[in-house]
């Protein structure tokens, strides 16, 4: 570890070193400051001056950039304007013979140059380099680009002539090309006719035809085989979700559950009474519609037909608990159980315990859905922001036109 920092610092310490070294020598040289290259922005030093009182007194010193002399500065206009770069030109041999779109840019770096163009016939070139040349014939056109090059001294203002010719085309696309323009001539030739009479031979060779193949059937199987997969997957995910609705809602009423149970106990019931009494509640208060269906309560009366049916209180406790599949349950199930085989004279008081913290799980699930309903309703509020937005800029937009 110790050789590892001190690697650390001595490799700082050096990087520091050089850097300052450098800076130093790079900008400031006894009595001068270098200038930054052509072209580029006004750089302000931060220098200590020596001599003008006893300690060392900082300035601020603006340095404007390099500039060229005026001989020098016209003549790298007129060399650069007389022999374009291949970024210019791209896949085409030269300006003579243009056949595909120029890259027409409007800076170039190497020489710290600010370019304008301007066409002479924007149908056939624009100012950005697009060709328009799918329907002039082989003989070409002949325009101009009018070139205006800015550098930090002056400008200088070029007439560039170009020929314009139609694409190069290869030998497939000549005979499409001539295919079409015969079919257009039979085409004007015969529209009184109901049919159109393509050509069945053409130079020299015997042609057939066949219409496209349209795609767009199969585009609806592959979306009706999609929605069939997530019709299979619905009822999974159906379930999936309905459990865990199930689950929330058992957590919640557990609380109500183990808290009526411990009253009931207290009263002087047996477990057994005490749950026959809850399962009876239950049923009345959902025949009255005092209540709604509660999984929980489910769950209690399923116990009580167990243990009419003859099932022993242990296993009925215990299918309760394996039924619920929740920790609190299979917590409570195991308490009772326990209190059949082995007889727990402290039940009362490990059921007060299970209620406390029951109600403390409670509380911490209301807050938690409180979190996420509130989160949830971001969504529409962005949506309300978004549309007041657009209410209030949209008018100041249209006020422009």
């Amino acid at each position: 570890m110790q050789k590892r920092q001190i690697i650390c610092l001595a490799a700082s310490t050096a990087i520091f070193v050089l850097v300052w070294i450098g800076n130093r020598d790079s900008a400031l040289k006894e009595d001068a400051i270098r200038r930054s290259g052509y072209g580029e922005e006004e750089i302000w030093y931060e220098v200590l001056v020596s001599g003008l009182e006893e300690k060392e007194i900082p300035i601020q010193i603006p340095v404007s950039s390099r500039k060229r002399r005026e001989e020098e500065a016209r003549r790298i206009r007129e060399e650069w304007a007389e022999n374009l770069p291949e970024e210019i030109l791209q896949q085409n041999t030269s300006l003579r013979e243009v056949r595909s779109d120029l890259n027409l840019i409007s800076y170039y770096d190497e020489l710290a140059l600010k370019l304008e163009w301007e066409t002479g016939d924007s149908e056939l070139i624009d100012s950005f380099g697009k060709v328009y040349n799918q329907e002039i014939s082989e003989q070409g056109k002949q325009t101009w680009l009018q070139l205006t090059v800015w550098d930090n001294v002056g400008n200088s203002v070029f007439h560039i002539p170009i020929h314009i010719y139609p694409p190069q085309l290869s030998d497939t696309d000549k005979k499409v090309r001539a295919l079409s323009e015969a079919i257009k001539t039979e085409n004007k030739n015969t529209e009184e006719e109901e049919w159109l009479i393509l050509p069945g031979e053409f130079e020299g060779e015997k042609l057939s035809y066949r219409l496209r193949p349209d795609y767009s059937s199969v585009l609806i199987l592959v979306m009706g085989g999609g929605v069939t997969l997530l019709y299979g997957f619905e009822d999974q995910v159906r379930q999936k979700e309905k459990d865990k609705k199930r689950k929330e809602q058992l957590i919640l009423e557990y609380s109500e559950v183990a808290s009526k149970l411990q009253v009931y106990l207290g009263a002087g019931m047996t477990v057994r009474t005490a749950w026959e009494k809850m399962a009876l509640d239950y049923k009345t208060g959902l025949a009255a519609g005092r209540r709604e269906v509660s999984p929980a309560y489910e769950e209690v009366v399923k116990v009580c037909i167990d243990l009419q049916s003859g099932v022993a209180e242990s296993e009925a406790y215990r299918r309760f608990g394996r039924r619920c599949g929740l920790r609190p349950y299979m917590k409570l199930a195991s308490l009772l159980e326990q209190n059949r085989k082995t007889g727990l004279k402290n039940l009362r008081y490990l059921l007060e315990e299970e209620v406390a913290a029951a109600f403390e799980e409670r509380k911490n699930i209301a807050k938690r859905l409180g979190e996420e309903a509130g989160t949830k309703l971001l969504l529409p509020l962005f949506l309300m922001l978004g549309i007041v937005m657009v209410m209030v800029v949209a008018p100041a937009f249209l006020s422009f036109y």
